[in-house]
Protein backbone atom coordinates (compact mmCIF):
# COMPACT_ATOMS: atom_id res chain seq x y z
CA UNK A 1 0.00 0.00 0.00
CA UNK A 2 2.84 2.34 0.80
CA UNK A 3 4.39 1.45 -2.53
CA UNK A 4 1.10 2.26 -4.37
CA UNK A 5 0.92 5.58 -2.59
CA UNK A 6 4.49 6.49 -3.66
CA UNK A 7 3.75 5.51 -7.23
CA UNK A 8 0.60 7.62 -7.23
CA UNK A 9 2.45 10.61 -5.76
CA UNK A 10 5.25 10.24 -8.30
CA UNK A 11 2.75 10.07 -11.15
CA UNK A 12 0.83 13.11 -9.84
CA UNK A 13 4.07 15.05 -9.37
CA UNK A 14 5.20 14.24 -12.93
CA UNK A 15 1.79 15.26 -14.30
CA UNK A 16 1.89 18.54 -12.38
CA UNK A 17 5.33 19.39 -13.78
CA UNK A 18 4.19 18.49 -17.28
CA UNK A 19 1.17 20.78 -17.00
CA UNK A 20 3.12 23.72 -15.60
CA UNK A 21 5.89 23.62 -18.18
CA UNK A 22 3.95 25.34 -21.02
CA UNK A 23 2.99 28.38 -18.89
CA UNK A 24 5.05 31.57 -19.29
CA UNK A 25 7.41 32.16 -16.46
CA UNK A 26 7.79 28.44 -15.94
CA UNK A 27 10.14 27.91 -18.82
CA UNK A 28 13.88 28.04 -18.53
CA UNK A 29 14.30 31.24 -20.55
CA UNK A 30 15.54 29.41 -23.62
CA UNK A 31 13.33 31.50 -25.92
CA UNK A 32 13.11 35.28 -26.12
CA UNK A 33 9.61 36.70 -25.72
CA UNK A 34 7.95 37.81 -28.95
CA UNK A 35 8.52 41.48 -29.85
CA UNK A 36 5.77 43.98 -29.11
CA UNK A 37 4.63 45.76 -32.26
CA UNK A 38 2.75 49.05 -31.99
CA UNK A 39 0.99 50.14 -35.15
CA UNK A 40 0.36 53.88 -35.35
CA UNK A 41 -2.35 54.72 -37.88
CA UNK A 42 -1.56 57.50 -40.33
CA UNK A 43 -3.51 60.78 -40.44
CA UNK A 44 -6.53 60.73 -42.72
CA UNK A 45 -7.47 63.46 -45.24
CA UNK A 46 -10.91 64.06 -46.66
CA UNK A 47 -12.45 66.71 -48.89
CA UNK A 48 -14.96 68.64 -46.79
CA UNK A 49 -16.15 71.20 -49.34
CA UNK A 50 -16.01 72.14 -53.01
CA UNK A 51 -17.42 75.33 -54.42
CA UNK A 52 -16.98 77.95 -57.10
CA UNK A 53 -17.77 81.60 -57.61
CA UNK A 54 -17.96 83.62 -60.80
CA UNK A 55 -18.17 87.36 -61.19
CA UNK A 56 -15.17 88.31 -59.07
CA UNK A 57 -14.46 91.74 -60.49
CA UNK A 58 -11.13 93.53 -59.97
CA UNK A 59 -10.94 95.11 -56.52
CA UNK A 60 -13.56 92.78 -55.00
CA UNK A 61 -13.46 90.14 -52.28
CA UNK A 62 -15.33 86.89 -51.84
CA UNK A 63 -15.52 85.10 -48.48
CA UNK A 64 -16.23 81.44 -47.73
CA UNK A 65 -17.00 80.32 -44.16
CA UNK A 66 -15.42 76.95 -43.36
CA UNK A 67 -16.85 75.26 -40.26
CA UNK A 68 -14.75 72.34 -39.02
CA UNK A 69 -15.92 69.98 -36.30
CA UNK A 70 -12.65 68.11 -35.69
CA UNK A 71 -9.13 69.20 -34.87
CA UNK A 72 -6.92 68.94 -37.93
CA UNK A 73 -4.95 70.60 -40.71
CA UNK A 74 -7.04 72.54 -43.18
CA UNK A 75 -5.87 72.70 -46.78
CA UNK A 76 -7.30 74.87 -49.52
CA UNK A 77 -6.77 74.75 -53.26
CA UNK A 78 -7.94 77.76 -55.26
CA UNK A 79 -7.86 78.00 -59.04
CA UNK A 80 -9.02 80.82 -61.30
CA UNK A 81 -9.59 81.37 -64.99
CA UNK A 82 -6.83 83.59 -66.42
CA UNK A 83 -3.06 83.21 -66.06
CA UNK A 84 -2.44 86.98 -65.99
CA UNK A 85 -4.85 87.68 -63.10
CA UNK A 86 -3.58 88.57 -59.65
CA UNK A 87 -5.55 86.62 -57.05
CA UNK A 88 -4.61 86.96 -53.38
CA UNK A 89 -5.80 84.34 -50.90
CA UNK A 90 -6.18 84.53 -47.13
CA UNK A 91 -7.30 82.19 -44.36
CA UNK A 92 -8.42 83.53 -41.02
CA UNK A 93 -10.35 82.70 -37.88
CA UNK A 94 -12.21 86.01 -37.80
CA UNK A 95 -15.18 87.06 -39.89
CA UNK A 96 -14.27 90.41 -41.44
CA UNK A 97 -16.51 92.93 -43.14
CA UNK A 98 -15.52 94.72 -46.37
CA UNK A 99 -14.24 97.79 -44.49
CA UNK A 100 -11.82 95.73 -42.38
CA UNK A 101 -10.65 93.80 -45.44
CA UNK A 102 -10.10 96.97 -47.48
CA UNK A 103 -8.40 98.68 -44.53
CA UNK A 104 -6.01 95.78 -43.94
CA UNK A 105 -7.12 95.32 -40.33
CA UNK A 106 -8.40 91.76 -40.62
CA UNK A 107 -6.08 89.26 -38.89
CA UNK A 108 -5.16 86.26 -41.03
CA UNK A 109 -3.59 82.92 -40.18
CA UNK A 110 -2.24 82.51 -43.73
CA UNK A 111 -1.65 85.16 -46.41
CA UNK A 112 -0.74 84.47 -50.02
CA UNK A 113 -0.17 87.75 -51.84
CA UNK A 114 1.43 86.78 -55.12
CA UNK A 115 0.45 86.27 -58.74
CA UNK A 116 1.79 82.71 -58.94
CA UNK A 117 1.52 79.78 -58.58
CA UNK A 118 -1.78 79.00 -60.23
CA UNK A 119 -3.60 77.07 -58.78
CA UNK A 120 -2.73 78.08 -55.25
CA UNK A 121 -2.47 75.57 -52.41
CA UNK A 122 -2.47 76.63 -48.74
CA UNK A 123 -2.14 74.41 -45.66
CA UNK A 124 -2.70 75.44 -42.07
CA UNK A 125 -1.14 74.24 -38.86
CA UNK A 126 -3.35 72.05 -36.69
CA UNK A 127 -6.57 73.98 -36.01
CA UNK A 128 -9.15 73.54 -33.26
CA UNK A 129 -12.79 72.92 -34.22
CA UNK A 130 -14.28 76.32 -35.13
CA UNK A 131 -15.41 78.33 -38.14
CA UNK A 132 -12.61 79.66 -40.33
CA UNK A 133 -12.86 82.02 -43.29
CA UNK A 134 -11.30 81.82 -46.71
CA UNK A 135 -10.99 85.24 -48.41
CA UNK A 136 -10.16 85.67 -52.07
CA UNK A 137 -9.25 89.07 -53.50
CA UNK A 138 -9.03 89.96 -57.20
CA UNK A 139 -6.27 92.56 -57.31
CA UNK A 140 -7.08 95.51 -59.63
CA UNK A 141 -4.40 96.74 -61.99
CA UNK A 142 -2.12 99.42 -60.56
CA UNK A 143 -0.73 101.53 -63.45
CA UNK A 144 2.25 102.64 -61.34
CA UNK A 145 3.51 99.16 -60.47
CA UNK A 146 1.95 97.08 -63.24
CA UNK A 147 0.64 94.65 -60.64
CA UNK A 148 -2.92 93.41 -60.76
CA UNK A 149 -5.26 93.04 -63.70
CA UNK A 150 -8.60 94.21 -65.02
CA UNK A 151 -9.85 90.63 -65.45
CA UNK A 152 -13.23 89.50 -64.22
CA UNK A 153 -12.53 86.12 -62.58
CA UNK A 154 -14.20 82.86 -61.66
CA UNK A 155 -12.67 80.78 -58.88
CA UNK A 156 -12.92 77.09 -57.97
CA UNK A 157 -12.20 76.02 -54.41
CA UNK A 158 -11.49 72.59 -52.89
CA UNK A 159 -11.17 72.40 -49.10
CA UNK A 160 -9.65 69.40 -47.32
CA UNK A 161 -9.20 68.46 -43.69
CA UNK A 162 -6.56 66.06 -42.37
CA UNK A 163 -7.27 64.56 -38.94
CA UNK A 164 -5.39 62.13 -36.76
CA UNK A 165 -2.93 64.42 -35.03
CA UNK A 166 -3.26 63.97 -31.30
CA UNK A 167 -1.10 64.44 -28.23
CA UNK A 168 2.21 62.56 -28.44
CA UNK A 169 1.32 60.85 -31.68
CA UNK A 170 -2.03 59.47 -30.51
CA UNK A 171 -4.49 59.11 -33.29
CA UNK A 172 -7.98 60.50 -33.06
CA UNK A 173 -11.09 58.84 -34.47
CA UNK A 174 -11.66 58.49 -38.18
CA UNK A 175 -12.46 61.53 -40.24
CA UNK A 176 -16.16 62.18 -39.75
CA UNK A 177 -17.40 63.59 -43.01
CA UNK A 178 -20.10 62.83 -45.49
CA UNK A 179 -20.28 64.05 -49.03
CA UNK A 180 -18.47 67.32 -49.79
CA UNK A 181 -20.55 70.33 -48.89
CA UNK A 182 -21.16 73.28 -51.15
CA UNK A 183 -20.09 76.40 -49.30
CA UNK A 184 -21.99 79.54 -50.20
CA UNK A 185 -19.74 82.52 -50.78
CA UNK A 186 -20.58 86.00 -49.69
CA UNK A 187 -19.37 88.54 -52.22
CA UNK A 188 -18.43 92.02 -51.13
Amino acid sequence: MLKDRRVRHSVLFALALGLLAPFPGCDRGDEAPPPIVIVTPQPVRGVIAETSYSGLVPGSWVAFPIPISQEGKLDVQVDWTREDSWVFIYLGSTECDPDRLAGGSCPFLIESETQTPKPRFLESDILAPDTYYLYIYNVPEDPDTGEGSNNREAVAVVIGLTVGFGPQGAVEPELQIGAPAVVSPSGF
